[in-house]
């Protein structure tokens, strides 16, 4: 009988095992992460979620997006996008404008009636690197 329950208990916790094991697997933050460590592309976002900012990965840079709603009576349509980065300008500085318009791209695959606004430093440097060309 003890036999019996000490395997049910391991079958019991393999299957809770491999469970965790597939939801950390499939969890798009550790994508996200591992993305940016491999610096490919990732874009992590809930497009039926308006209130809720995404993010991007390009490069090895992370970016943040949050999205602008012209009015609360029309949740679904994205007017807005406002862009950010916290990586420092090492990292912008590989950085070209084709990269930034590309990024554009991709964002506006998703949001295609959408204006994007970078921030403030990201331009600064935008209009750097285009002076020095």
């Amino acid at each position: 009988m003890l036999v019996i329950i000490l395997r049910l208990a391991l079958l019991a916790l393999l299957i809770y095992v491999v469970y965790k094991a597939v939801l950390f697997l499939g969890s798009p933050k550790r994508r996200l992460k591992s993305a940016q460590a491999k610096e490919h592309f990732y874009f992590l976002d809930e497009q039926k979620n308006t209130r809720k900012n995404f993010k991007l990965t390009f490069k090895g840079v992370l970016f943040e997006g949050e999205k602008h709603i012209p009015a609360k009576d029309h949740p679904l349509f994205i007017h807005t996008i406002f862009v950010w980065t916290d990586s420092s300008e090492e990292k912008l500085g590989t950085f070209t404008e084709a990269d930034f318009n590309e990024l554009e791209e991709r964002i506006k695959q998703r949001y295609p009636d959408c204006k994007i606004d970078w921030d403030s430093s990201i331009q600064k440097w935008k209009n750097k690197k285009a002076e020095e060309q």
